[in-house]
């Protein structure tokens, strides 16, 4: 099976490492020595052009900006052929766009997140429940990207949802992080200390409600005790309106999606 990326940014380039791995790679990006660079990384090849890209390939992944769609649609829409598969990697890029552009082959809405990069993301993926898909399809899929997180198979809706929640989610996570070890070097910690202190309270904190399958507020209730320190740290939390702050950024997040159909 050959598989061409069409753009080389961080995900692009993070796709290519993992799919070069068993697989035969074509990359390409409208900046050639992006390409060429990641050809020679992975052992794979590159292509001087999208066109050239796609009629050498099994799958083509598009992991380019969705305001390059137009253009790219335009130059090779007409090269795709019914037993291809298309990946599309782009934001607030529906199947019903997908289709416009690209008559011929099969197409899937795939939304991965950053930590895919570590084996540990989360990628979603849809179909089009209308056109008839061959059951191996999935399974195809699925063996292409094992080993860079949680795979799912999504309604287009939710699809929107994880979005928000697991694509634009590291930022959020990764503020608050950088928020927590600013904290520790104000209490005296270097930066150095504080970050590897945050670090490992985040990912023990994870741990733990993973192993007891607990809930949040449950283990939220056992660190803080009664006229305690960290009862006196959640209610300024509370007052500052933290929890719906946080599902406003998420909510906000999904409606950008929309508009950007």
């Amino acid at each position: 099976m050959d598989i061409a990326i069409i753009g080389c940014g961080v995900i692009g380039g993070a796709f290519a490492h993992h799919f070069a791995k068993k697989k035969s790679v074509i990359v390409c990006d409208k900046n050639r020595e992006k390409s060429s660079d990641l050809a020679r990384a992975i052992h794979g090849e590159f292509a001087s052009s999208p066109g050239e890209a796609i009629q050498r390939a099994d799958v083509v992944v598009l992991a380019i900006k969705p305001k390059d769609l137009k253009h790219l649609s335009k130059e090779t829409g007409s090269l795709f052929k019914s037993s291809q598969i298309l990946v599309s990697a782009l934001g607030g890029t529906s199947l019903a766009t997908l289709r416009r552009c690209f008559e011929a082959p099969s197409i899937i809405r795939c939304l991965p997140n950053l930590p895919m990069i570590c084996g540990a993301g989360i990628i979603g993926f849809c179909l089009n429940p209308e056109e008839d898909v061959s059951p191996k399809l999935k399974e195809k899929i699925d063996g292409l990207f094992q080993g860079l997180g949680l795979l799912l198979w999504l309604t287009e809706e939710k699809l929107e949802g994880l979005s928000a929640l697991a694509g634009s989610g590291p930022a959020f996570i990764y503020l608050i992080i950088e928020a927590m070890i600013d904290s520790g070097v104000l209490l005296g910690f270097s930066a150095q200390e504080a970050k590897q202190l945050v670090l490992k309270t985040v990912e023990g904190s994870i741990q733990l409600l993973r192993e007891t399958d607990g809930v949040p507020s449950e283990l939220k209730a056992q660190v803080a005790s009664p006229a305690g320190t960290t009862i006196t740290g959640l209610q300024v939390l509370e007052e500052a309106g933290v929890r719906g702050i946080l599902m406003k950024t998420f909510h906000a997040t999904y409606q950008k999606a929309q508009e950007m159909h």
